[in-house]
């Protein structure tokens, strides 16, 4: 009876596509929860890195939408580009009379450097190396 069961099933085919999704699904899944994370926090560091760029023009040009608190309009502007929040002023550090800018030194004279550190703060699905990051920016523009 038993033997006679067994082999009635082996030639059903109902369900075998849900059996089919349930596996690649499995692996595919995550991937895709992977891609978008890590898409996100590449996103999240050229949005904090142009918002150094442009914090440190603003300041060596001497713009005045910058001259009274410089770490506020970079605040503000990565509100704009990202998530209102993101980076407070204690995450922005500047530097007006930087010698050296990325190993440029010399006939540039001084430089105005801005940095950035934010934590990533999307919700985080990727694994161990990129989980709970830290995106750290810098940016400098001559004086």
């Amino acid at each position: 009876m038993i033997v006679r069961g067994a082999g009635r099933l082996r030639g059903e085919r109902h369900g075998s596509t849900a059996v089919e999704f349930a596996i690649i699904a499995g692996v595919m899944l995550p991937l895709l929860f992977g891609i978008v994370d890590l898409g996100l926090l590449m996103w999240a560091h050229n949005a904090l890195q142009s918002t150094a760029a442009l914090t440190a023009r603003c300041i060596a040009i001497g713009s005045s939408l910058c001259s009274a608190n410089p770490a506020q309009f970079a605040v503000t502007t990565a509100g704009q580009w990202i998530v209102p929040g993101i980076v407070s002023t204690g995450q922005v550090t500047i530097n007006t009379a930087a010698t050296s800018c990325n190993g440029a030194a010399g006939s540039l004279g001084p430089f105005v450097t801005v940095a950035i550190v934010s934590s990533y703060w999307a919700p985080n699905v990727l694994p161990p190396p990129f989980a709970a990051a830290t995106v750290h920016v810098m940016s400098c523009f001559p004086i």
